[in-house]
């Protein structure tokens, strides 16, 4: 089968998934930062690799059993070596970066780092075995890379921001947990046995987990982006900050200057639940329906494009008319699905409370 196809089928779910962190985020980052983010997850598979089986060497006295062997494979020879080098791409280059200005930037730099390395991997398992297998790690070992990033991203975002006692323990926590959801994932799935359909439940755990926390940190940014009115307080609001600010020009009796305080506030938590957006099921089946589409019109495209500039199985290329019917049908299912996902993205919604 044609390389583009196969490395196409690698590729495209990533980019999907990081299209839809991307599309949601109110403040998107620099395409500069993202692109290099995750450059960076993808290029951490070459230092992961010698760690893996150092970790995997140290630990084979513990594969005796079933159980033992998955638990080496799937947490020392995966889990530890791969979410660690994550953890450093975030702690190590984007920790420092200005545009890192909100909780809700650890997510999107979590979740790309993790895509990066998700594709490069895809990639490689992908030429190995085949097209069948791009279709199976489309939709749980691509999404399972994403939203651990994501919990350990939420958790980042939140020890960025925190008090600097609070920062380790948060810090350490996001990397715990995102080892032991990936670790569990890989336990059940390399047991080879029955046990392997508990994987899916640890895969539903971590996208309602991430998605959880990602809606937290989204309806903050939404509350916190828009400049915030000083005025009286409101009740049942509470007081962000406090300040005093001299009036131009504004004089008292005595020639003093006049200064009013000025308090911003900040609605109350019920206030934020209330108002949190909450996709629909249609949503959710538009979004799936779409995304699924276009990664099959994806691997489509790559297949078209082999046809259009290679030769076939007579050693003779299309006709001009045989190319511009084929591109004409293939755009028709493409641009259907890329209008249900866009469709997908901007809703229904919902405002429900937690």
């Amino acid at each position: 089968m044609s390389v583009l196809v196969l490395g196409g089928s690698a590729v495209v779910p990533s980019l999907l998934l990081l299209w839809y962190v991307y599309a949601r985020d109110k403040n998107p980052e620099p395409r500069g930062m993202l692109l290099k983010t995750f450059l960076l997850g993808a290029l951490i598979c070459i230092p992961v690799v010698p760690v893996a089986m150092l970790l995997e060497g140290m630990g084979q006295g513990m594969a005796g059993d079933m159980w033992g062997s998955a638990f080496v494979k799937g947490v020392l020879g995966a889990a530890i070596p791969e979410e660690l080098f994550k953890f450093l791409v975030l702690r190590a280059y984007v920790w420092r970066k200005h545009h890192f200005d909100e909780p809700l930037d650890g997510v999107v730099y979590g979740a790309t780092a993790s895509l990066g390395f998700a594709t490069l991997e895809n990639i490689l398992y992908v030429g190995e075995h085949g097209v069948g297998v791009a279709v199976l790690r489309a939709v749980t070992a691509v999404p399972g890379h994403a939203f651990t990033g994501v919990v350990m991203g939420a958790f980042l975002g939140r020890a960025r921001f925190a008090e600097p006692e609070q920062r380790t323990g948060l810090l350490w926590a996001g990397l715990g947990a995102a080892i032991f959801l990936h670790g569990a994932y890989d336990v059940f799935l390399f047991t080879g046995s029955g046990y392997a359909f508990l994987a899916l439940l640890v895969l539903f755990i971590e996208v309602h987990w991430g998605r959880r926390l990602y809606k937290t940190l989204q309806a903050e940014q939404q509350v916190a982006s828009p400049a915030m009115a000083a005025g009286p307080l409101v009740a049942g609001s509470v007081v962000m900050a406090e300040r005093v600010v001299v009036t131009p020009g504004g004089m008292m009796a005595g020639g003093v200057e006049a200064a009013m305080t000025v308090r911003v506030t900040e609605p109350p938590a019920y206030a934020l639940r209330r108002a949190r957006p909450e996709r629909t099921l249609w949503s959710w089946l538009k979004l799936a329906m779409g995304g699924l589409g276009l990664s099959l019109c994806g691997i489509w495209w790559l297949a078209v494009a082999a046809a259009l500039f290679l030769p076939d199985t007579s050693g003779e290329p299309l006709s001009t008319g045989g190319k511009v019917g084929l591109v004409l049908f293939s755009a028709i299912p493409t641009l259907i699905c890329l209008a249900i996902f866009r469709s997908g993205l901007r809703g229904p919604f919902v405002s429900t409370p937690d």
